[in-house]
């Protein structure tokens, strides 16, 4: 839908791509493609199949927003699954076949948007990077930085659990600008001192579980280290 969200500029991208696949918008879809954009993460063994089609068909894949590029919120649930999943045994898959993960522990994926919802920015500086042949980089610097280049007060200073410091940037810090703290939708950068923020949320009275629970909300595979390691302070 935020492809939809673009408006005028969605006329722009058309000049260069056919829309050849898009289930919300389309009765007709076709496959192959040479760009796929996927949401969502796999969690039965038939999206798990899809997902592989899907990358056989095109020649370049695109994880769309924190569930696909992260594992998201469905990661939660290997957080708290039971020794012994509930199946049911027919003719049919069974319930929770899979555990929820980045698109990345399935298939290549060439690309990443990362955020609850990506930024309609980024999707454009993609698709332009596409056009012209040039590198896209992710973004490897955190929310703290856009906070400083907005004169946003820290609200890790004001007590709030705050998942800014170790972040990727790219949203504009959207959340912070707006009085709420980061939820850390995009992810860990690359150099993020996670440790270093446990320590500091830790020193603020923050209860572990508490912190536990922010670091698995959107990056549960990434992150789950760094988890044990809290576990044990």
């Amino acid at each position: 839908m935020e492809f939809l969200n673009l408006e005028a500029k969605l006329l722009d991208v058309l000049r260069f791509f056919e829309i050849k696949s898009f289930r919300i918008a389309k009765e007709i879809n076709e496959m192959p493609v040479d760009i796929a954009f996927i949401e969502g993460t796999p969690t039965t063994e038939e999206e798990v199949e899809k997902l592989l089609y899907i990358r056989k068909n095109c020649k370049v894949l695109v994880a769309l927003g924190s569930c696909a590029a992260l594992g998201g919120v469905p990661g939660l649930v290997n957080t708290i699954r039971k020794r012994d999943a509930i199946r049911v045994y027919d003719d049919n898959p069974p319930l929770i076949p899979v555990d929820p993960k980045p698109l990345r522990y399935y298939v290549d994926v060439d690309f990443h948007l990362y955020g609850c919802p990506f930024s309609k920015d980024e999707l454009l500086e993609l698709i332009k990077s596409v056009i012209m042949d040039k590198p896209y980089r992710d973004k490897e610097y955190s929310i703290c930085v856009e906070c400083a280049l907005r004169e946003n007060g820290c609200l890790l200073d004001e007590g709030y659990l705050c998942m800014g410091p170790i972040t990727r940037g790219g949203c504009g810090a959207i959340c912070p600008s707006n009085g709420a703290p980061c939820k850390g939708c995009r992810g860990p950068f690359k150099d993020a001192n996670l440790k270093g923020h446990i320590r500091t949320l830790l020193n603020m009275g923050i209860p572990p579980d508490r912190i536990e629970e922010a670091y698995s909300l959107f990056s549960f595979e990434d992150l789950k280290e760094v988890i044990g390691w809290l576990k044990k302070q």
